[in-house]
């Protein structure tokens, strides 16, 4: 299968690429930064809702951290 590219098994079983699986992880958590950023930005009189908020920033790119081990490294074979 190529990246990027859907798979049916033998059994009928639907496969994805898991490149694309991880991409799409990685696109959820960056979305979660981005969204919750632009929150903290109208909450500027509530440092209780900011303080909250950037825990949830740090969450989400600790989270696209750990998604970022499972990419293949440059000179790697992948499996």
């Amino acid at each position: 299968m190529a990246p990027g590219e859907e798979a049916v098994s033998g059994d009928g079983e639907f496969v994805l690429d898991p490149v694309r699986v991880l991409v799409h992880d990685l696109r959820n958590m960056l979305a979660v930064i981005v969204n919750y950023s632009e929150l903290i930005g109208q909450e500027l009189d509530d440092p209780e809702a900011i303080r909250a908020d950037i825990e949830e920033v740090k969450a989400a790119a600790e989270k696209a951290i750990a998604l970022t081990e499972k990419l293949p490294r440059p000179g790697e074979a992948s499996t």
